[in-house]
């Protein structure tokens, strides 16, 4: 297999390739082979997917000496369902990325060196571990569609919202609190059409302080017995009121009789 993967690296490098397959190799390691020397000047999508890989360099050491910000023109690097934990902060330098895929992999973080993609049009880091996205992520300019379903977010960064090219934001299967949606220091042309239209689409509005709710509700059961429509019914029912809360404070002072 070592042999095999050498000889395909070599030949892309002969032979000046844009792409380069190395799709279901089960490769443990990234192979510095893409990296030595002037490494491929040429290319412009990578396709590793569906191998063992758990960091984009084989050591630490090797941020310093072989870095995958050598690939100058790629374009597009797939790395989905591999068991990537660490990303190194040197895939900032690739300047003319425009598509990246981590999705399936084992990341907790990225780092911030991504918010200098400006080129960056998609990026998927759907099914990680991610609990929250790097706060300059919102200088990648030119992203259009971002996918971070299924990982452990709990927000959004505020800033994210001003992304003056973003299409689609998924971000189902997460712990989301809230949305990071601050009328007094968002205009609406600088809120993506998507995020702008679930304004107007809450699931509710809190029983304690009015505010819309959006991702988690608390409900709290309230028996008929203790309302003002008790005596209506006079115990022949066992309809019970609830009560809708945006947080667990709101639960535990909200009072039906106050």
């Amino acid at each position: 297999m070592a042999s095999e993967l050498c000889k395909t690296i070599s030949e892309a490098k002969l032979e000046r390739h844009k792409n380069l397959f190395l799709n279901y190799r089960n490769l443990h390691h990234f192979p510095l082979e893409l990296l030595k020397d002037e490494g491929l000047q040429y290319l412009e999508r990578l396709y590793m997917k569906r191998n063992s890989l758990t960091t984009l360099v084989r050591q630490p050491l090797y941020c310093n000496v072989y870095s995958i910000g050598s690939l100058v023109k790629l374009q597009f690097l797939d790395l989905s369902d591999n068991a990537l934990e660490i990303v190194c902060p040197e895939i900032g330098r690739l300047r003319s990325l425009r598509h990246l895929r981590l999705a399936n992999n084992q990341l907790k973080y990225l780092p911030a060196e991504v918010g200098d993609l400006r080129e960056l049009q998609t990026l998927d880091i759907s099914t990680n571990r991610l609990i929250t996205l790097p706060e300059r992520l919102h200088m990648c300019l030119s992203l259009q569609y971002l996918t971070a379903d299924r990982n452990h977010l709990w927000c959004v960064p505020r800033h994210l919202c001003q992304l003056p090219s973003l299409n689609e934001l998924s971000m189902a299967g997460n712990r989301l609190a809230f949305l990071p949606l601050d009328l007094n220091f968002l205009t609406p042309i600088s809120l993506p059409k998507s995020l702008l239209e679930l304004l107007h689409c809450p699931l509710g509005h809190c029983h304690r302080c009015s505010q819309p709710m959006f991702t988690i509700v608390y409900p709290k059961l309230f028996p008929l017995r203790e309302t003002p429509m008790a005596g209506l019914h006079q115990g022949r029912t066992t309809v019970s009121f609830v009560a809708y809360c945006c947080s667990t404070q709101c639960l535990q002072t909200f009072d039906l009789l106050s």
